[in-house]
């Protein structure tokens, strides 16, 4: 991890540890070894979300089996999730994953693949036909 990241990953555990599905806004893009790192400290999903027209990155963490992200949180602006982790290792996406990729797309992201890091396993890519669990 950066200095940067370090030292948020500190900051986060210095306050008990993340929010839940809530997006915080980034000074920076956060790397794979940060979102493994928050992923295995806190058993929950993490993601890395980049919102057009705004031009922020914003990191949301979920539960274990989960996390809740808005397709779009304002009119004209569209969310691209980058990537995602999958704290038990599963390497394919889930119908959500696929669902929220849909969506976003039907509200006219033109976003066409996300990744995921699955713990302990190499990062995949996947789109709207990737079957799923």
């Amino acid at each position: 991890m950066t200095a940067q990241e370090t030292e948020l990953f500190e900051r986060i555990k210095a306050y008990g540890g993340p929010g839940r599905n809530v997006g915080n806004t980034l000074d920076f893009y956060p790397s794979d070894d940060f979102l493994i790192q928050l992923t295995v400290e806190y058993n929950a999903e993490s993601a890395s979300v980049f919102t057009m027209g705004k031009d922020a990155h914003f990191l949301w963490v979920g539960t274990r089996d989960t996390i809740i992200l808005p397709i779009a949180l304002y009119e004209g602006e569209h969310e691209i999730l980058i990537k995602h982790t999958h704290p038990r290792g599963t390497e394919s996406p889930s119908r959500f994953d696929i669902e929220w990729l849909v969506k976003s797309q039907n509200n006219g992201s033109p976003q066409i693949k996300s990744l995921i890091l699955p713990i302990g396993k190499n990062r995949i890519s996947f789109n709207r036909n990737t079957p799923y669990l």
